[in-house]
């Protein structure tokens, strides 16, 4: 009776909605959100390790050449990949976080679309295979590749799913899963002395199970069914095709480096010097998951906030995300200059030219932190088809760059055009966003990451000195160490965000405190 009477009063019925549903709603979500963060930085985490650890035991067993022969064979799937893609993963994501969206018609009629789709562009991967020189010699491993691809095209449909309940369990057990399927399949395969051919069906493998989870997981909350409504088509393609067309053009600059390597370098150096390449390129795709990954989490939550024209929740996000990719790629850029080569070459001792070629794509990987911000952000502000102009410029720049410096200075000149390219539509990404939303960002944490930056690049010169060469990876390792230990007290020293507050990120704070 008590609680009855207490509820009767307008003041205290207030309050106990404001408790009892919205600070619970407020702390319900705040704990979903902290619960998946931390379990996809924990499933990133394992899945990097076993996918680095793949790297490392394909270039040891199978050699420099070896690795750039499967580098070249993943490199020409994925462009057929993105055409598949067409923008459907981010559109898939746009779509179902709209307010009222009908989630199983919109799945139904995407699962048969990507799958007729994926079936027909991914068979002409190894057709095309066999007329392009500098990739003929791969046949077989495009074929296994594009049988990887097309478990990955279908399955990455369903990711919006996930991150819209933030329940993304089955995607980061789907990817953990297929990396450690690779990496046990190359460790039989490297123990067994199999062919390199033998050793990349574990990636075939790993994708279908990849794809199964994917597929269960999205049934748990929406019934699957194939539909073909053209008028739903219609408004998918409608939205996708500005974005499949950016991305294409996009990865003829990102990934075509790769292809005209293979295409317009000397038959006898062809190969050595793509496993170069794509050894230092391997620290980039690392790299770039980091806000690849924050962005899906990121683009429902600006996607939501633009449509219901809140602004603030907008800015205050798009801020956040900025500083948090400042304080990431800035160190990283200058350490992949100053330790490119001991890094390289205490994975492999052969990987000099890797090393040195990390020191261009190193920045070029810092770029990509913004462009993966503000490329995401035109979509949320569905500024998609403004930017199509911008990727056709940029890949056409960066194609013309590709033909007439790569005969001559192989893999330097396609290190150099990525950051280039990168640099050119960040920028072009940046005035996009920043005009639709008539705001610039707030540098003081991106300066603070500059300074803190400048005492890392200190202690690193300092060991540097009086070392002398790397020869030890333990002295890499202990180098690497210290540069961040330094580079973090130097963050929190000038008014960074402290442990507790970067805590706060990922672990909800009750609502309801301090009321």
């Amino acid at each position: 009776m008590a609680g009855v009477r207490w509820v009767s009063n307008p003041l205290c019925a207030g309050r106990f909605f404001y408790e009892r549903y919205l600070v619970g709603y407020a702390y319900s979500y705040m704990s979903a959100l902290a619960k998946n963060s931390a379990l996809q930085i924990g499933g990133k985490l394992f899945g990097t390790i076993f996918g680095l650890a793949t790297f490392y035991l394909l270039l040891n067993y199978f050699g420099t050449e070896g690795y750039g022969l499967l580098t070249t064979a993943m490199t020409h799937v994925a462009i057929f990949g993105v055409i598949v893609d067409f923008g459907l993963t981010l559109t898939t994501t746009q779509m179902i976080s709209e307010r009222g969206a009908d989630e199983e018609k919109i799945l139904g009629n995407l699962l048969t679309l990507r799958v007729i789709s994926a079936l027909a562009f991914m068979a002409i991967a190894p057709i095309t295979a066999i007329f392009i020189p500098g990739v003929r010699e791969v046949v077989l491993l495009v074929c296994i590749a594009t049988g990887s691809s097309f478990f990955a095209s279908v399955g990455s449909t369903y990711i919006g799913v996930f991150q819209k309940r933030l329940e993304l369990a089955a995607p980061v057990m789907g990817e953990m899963l297929n990396r450690l399927i690779a990496l046990t399949w190359v460790i039989v395969a490297g123990t067994l002395h199999l062919s390199l051919f033998e050793a990349s069906l574990g990636f075939f493998v790993g994708g279908f199970v990849q794809l199964a989870i994917m597929l269960l997981g999205t049934a748990r909350y929406v019934k699957l069914r194939p539909r073909m409504q053209w008028h739903v088509w219609r408004e998918v393609l409608v939205r996708s095709w500005p974005i499949g067309i950016s991305i294409f053009f996009n990865l003829l600059y990102l990934k075509g480096d790769i292809l005209f390597m293979a295409v317009l370098l000397d038959p006898a150096r062809r190969f050595i010097e793509i496993g170069q390449y794509g050894s230092a390129y391997k620290v980039v795709d690392v790299m770039t998951m980091i806000p690849v990954t924050f962005m899906g989490l990121i683009l429902p939550i600006l996607t939501l906030a633009w449509s219901e024209k809140n602004r603030e929740k907008f800015d205050r996000n798009l801020q956040h995300t900025f500083d948090i990719f400042a304080l990431i790629a800035i160190p990283f850029a200058v350490g992949a200059i100053m330790l490119g080569v001991p890094v390289m070459t205490a994975v492999k001792p052969d990987l000099i030219l890797a090393g040195q070629v990390l020191a261009v794509l190193g920045p070029a990987a810092a770029v990509v932190f913004f462009n993966s911000l503000y490329g995401h952000a035109v979509v949320a502000v569905k500024k998609q088809k403004i930017m199509v102009l911008a990727y056709l410029f940029v890949a056409a720049v960066a194609i013309t760059g590709y033909v007439l410096y790569i005969p001559v200075y192989g893999a330097w000149a396609a290190a150099w055009v990525t950051l280039f390219s990168e640099s050119l539509i960040g920028l072009f990404a940046f005035i996009v966003v920043s005009k639709a939303t008539k705001r610039l960002p707030n540098l003081k944490m991106t300066a603070r990451a500059i300074v803190s930056t400048a005492a890392m690049a200190g202690i690193i010169g300092l060991i540097m000195s009086q070392v002398g060469e790397f020869d030890n990876p333990l002295l890499t390792a202990a180098t690497v160490f210290a540069g961040i230990v330094v580079y973090v007290l130097a963050v929190m020293a000038l008014g960074g965000p402290r442990p507790k507050a970067i805590a706060k990120l990922f672990l909800p704070e009750n609502p309801s405190s301090g009321m």
